[in-house]
């Protein structure tokens, strides 16, 4: 509605009603007619939303759904309808349940109902509670609605005929990579499968917490401080690990890991052979960060370009060669973190990067676990120095150094004398005893 006609419509000039002058303000007319026109229109869309609901009743009582690649109801509709899976999901609920709600689908199709109503409705109602919700729902907020149909005592009435909500055709794992270079997605499994799955996430992630405790392999970890640090993301990362290694023929062949780690970047360079930022191949542009890390020790291929022409690919190479990787191990006797004790997973970083042209020579070379080196691209510390002659150091953000806990002081503490401590009451606590300001 143009914005001409509302200006006019609110500067009409005053009324009279017999000897009384009525001034109408504008902000009241507005609220009038703001009312009138919200209103209506709900009632218009949730007349529209009741159609489109019957349709896939009718769609579901004929299987007028099904086609080449169409796995359920909620997957035609979130195609044809081009609303999200969460809102297709809810359409479908609520036509399913047409028949056993008769009162509260009269009113939804009246428009007297709106679809976010109608949905904690087909949720929650059973059979024989319909008429009697129908009496109070259009009177209630949505909010109101949810609170009064959480203490509602019985479930909805199963339908025997309803298709499972979850079947076969549904199990899926969908991954897709954010622009910073993130890894997102979501997954569905059946009954059979999940406790497989929930197993193996909760052996990786003990797996893990031992290895950073430096625990023995079967040591017990149940009731150990500190589990919590270990999230359910370290034990997804260490399962495809684990997986990885498992399924690496060479590894099971030779004992040594093939190509588990291989990073193809390209990058531009400009005329002074300068790198600039990389993109991982077929994926998004990384920082140099990430860069470094995903390239500290791995194979690694970089393409180069100039102008968006190729002007050089260099070969396959192993970062740390394998006997070099012996040489670095033996040397630091497992993670070189003051603070670490982690003897297995190891990755071999460069102290002055490889992307910034360092070379790999026991020198600028060092030993860090997982976890460290994570931390160390991410710039929680920092090393210097050379760890062949003893001069490497561990440096925390702020540049001060990073060194294990020492044997105590070298004399006893001395405490003056303390003042009494009263201690609590030990009382059960009342709310009353005290307010917030």
């Amino acid at each position: 509605m143009a914005a001409l006609p509302l200006v006019r419509a609110l500067s009409h000039p005053p009324r009279r009603v017999g000897i009384v002058q009525v001034i109408d303000h504008p902000q009241e007319r507005a609220w009038a007619r703001g009312e009138a026109e919200t209103v209506a229109l709900m009632g218009a869309i949730n007349l529209a939303v009741a159609r489109l609901v019957a349709t896939i009743r009718m769609l579901i009582d004929t299987g007028g759904w099904g086609g080449y690649g169409i796995r359920s109801v909620e997957h035609w509709v979130t195609w044809k309808a081009g609303v999200k899976r969460s809102r297709a999901e809810d359409l479908v609920r609520i036509a399913r349940r047409t028949d056993d709600l008769p009162a509260c689908w009269g009113l939804f199709e009246a428009g007297r109902l709106t679809e976010d109503a109608m949905v904690l409705i087909a949720r929650r109602v059973p059979t024989r509670r319909d008429a009697e919700v129908a009496a109070w729902a259009t009177g209630m907020l949505v909010s109101q609605l949810r609170r009064s149909l959480a203490s509602c005592p019985e479930l909805p009435d199963p339908d025997p005929n309803a298709r499972p909500s979850v079947s076969l055709s549904q199990r899926y794992l969908r991954t897709h990579s954010t622009p910073d270079g993130w890894l997102k997605g979501e997954f569905c499994l059946p009954p059979s499968e999940a406790p497989v799955v929930k197993a193996g996430l909760a052996a990786a992630r003990d797996a893990e917490f031992r290895d950073r405790q430096g625990l023995e392999p079967d040591a017990e970890v149940d009731g150990v401080p500190g589990r919590h640090a270990v999230t359910e993301a370290d034990a997804l990362v260490r399962m495809a690990s684990e997986a990885a290694d498992m399924l690496d023929p060479t590894l099971d062949r030779t004992g040594y890991r093939g190509e588990r780690n291989k990073v193809v970047l390209h990058h531009d360079v400009d005329f002074d052979g300068n790198l600039g930022p990389g993109q991982l191949h077929l994926g998004p542009v990384v920082s140099d960060t990430v860069a470094r890390y995903l390239g500290c020790d791995a194979e690694v291929i970089v393409a180069a370009y100039r102008a968006g022409q190729l002007i050089g690919i260099t070969p396959t190479t192993r970062t740390v060669p394998r006997h070099l990787r012996r040489v670095i191990e033996r040397r630091d006797q497992g993670c070189a973190h003051p603070l670490c004790t982690q003897t297995r997973w190891l990755h071999i970083h460069h102290i002055v990067y490889w992307h910034h042209r360092g070379l790999t020579i026991p020198c600028n070379l060092v030993c860090l676990c997982p976890t460290h080196h994570h931390e160390l691209h991410e710039g929680a510390f920092s090393i210097d120095g050379n760890p062949e002659d003893g001069t490497v150091r561990f440096l925390d953000q702020f540049g001060r150094p990073i060194e294990p806990p020492g044997g105590g002081p070298p004399a006893p503490l001395r405490l003056d004398e303390p003042s009494p401590y009263t201690p609590p009451h030990g009382e059960r606590l009342n709310p009353l005893w005290f307010t917030w300001n």
